[in-house]
């Protein structure tokens, strides 16, 4: 198995990341090139503004796997959504309308970014009493994070995994977010790898020299957690 990654959004013309097939394929090109297996897809829920039920998601894996395999990608994708936290999903969630990670008890879960640490850890609180198992979609990004490492400690000990983006590993989005991921590492309060990508160019599903990068600051155990080893236990387990 390659890497895994969890975050991306490479369905066709559902949400702000690919806008067709063509660029699907294009992307999944990428990810397998980038040494990418398995891909769990996480489009876009938002109430009242974008959402796709996971029946839909699964119909749209199939046509995109069939396409993929008539062009050469050999790569696996899995269902799930990054959701936009509110406090009305308990209907959505237990219904089955909105995809957790691969129909795990995992799920992707997003903020503002300018979002309280309080309001975060309350609702981490209220999707584990829903039966979840909450996973933190790009932790760098929400300033009470960024501001206060002892914030993610605190989340991580509640058992809420960690995701960061791959470019932020890289140092795409400067020295600060680089440093923060840095600490976070070396504590090893991540738990998941994602490239969050949305297209061929500027959000593009690639690995590789986050890879590199995390190589040089953890040990190579860690770094495989990280990059397939997680994902294999939690997320794509046979059901």
């Amino acid at each position: 198995m390659g890497y895994v990654d969890i975050h991306c959004h490479v369905l066709p013309g559902i949400d702000d990341g690919a806008r067709d097939m063509d660029e699907t394929l294009k992307m999944l090109k990428i990810a397998s090139e980038q040494g990418i297996s398995d891909m769990i897809v996480t489009p876009h829920y938002k109430q009242g503004r974008v959402g796709t039920p996971r029946q839909a998601i699964g119909e749209m894996i199939e046509q995109v796997g069939k396409y993929a395999a008539l062009s050469g990608i050999s790569i696996r994708l899995h269902p799930g959504t990054e959701i936009y936290y509110n406090s009305s999903l308990e209907e959505k969630l237990e219904s089955g309308w909105l995809a957790k990670m691969n129909d795990s008890d995992y799920v992707l879960v997003e903020f503002s970014p300018l979002e309280t640490f309080s309001y975060i850890r309350n609702a981490i609180e209220d999707l584990f009493g829903l039966g979840c198992h909450p996973i933190l979609a790009h932790v760098e990004r929400y300033q009470c994070m960024l501001s206060n490492v002892d914030n993610v400690r605190i989340l991580h000990d509640m058992g809420c995994r960690i995701q960061v983006n791959a470019s932020s590993i890289e140092g795409v989005f400067g020295f600060k977010i680089k440093h923060f991921i840095k600490k976070l590492l070396k504590e090893r309060l991540v738990d998941y790898v994602g490239t969050d990508a949305h297209n061929c160019k500027t959000r593009a599903p690639e690995m590789t020299k986050c890879a590199e990068v995390l190589r040089k600051q953890c040990d190579a155990a860690y770094v495989d957690e990280l990059l397939f080893g997680r994902a294999q236990k939690e997320l794509l387990v046979m059901k």
